[in-house]
């Protein structure tokens, strides 16, 4: 999947990401909170970590030590 359909699946906020990187599962859960805005929670293996920019969960090397603007194209199974 292209990098930017990607963030913008993500910053939708519209529901949870599941993919598949190297035989094992991830997701991205967006979420929005009236008192703190929107934040992301981002699971992949055992990285359990939860962001509130964008920017930082494409950025954030939580995917075998890479980001998903690195690997966006060799997602397998991205479903929402």
């Amino acid at each position: 999947m292209e990098v930017s359909k990607l963030k913008k699946l993500i910053e939708d906020c519209f529901t949870t990401i599941y993919f598949k990187y190297a035989g094992e599962w991830g997701n991205v859960e967006p979420c929005y909170n009236e008192k703190t805005g929107y934040s992301y929670s981002c699971y992949y293996g055992d990285v359990d970590i939860i962001l509130s920019d964008i920017d930082d969960v494409m950025n954030l090397k939580f995917v075998c030590g890479k980001s998903l603007n690195e690997i966006s194209n060799d997602l397998e199974d991205v479903d929402w």
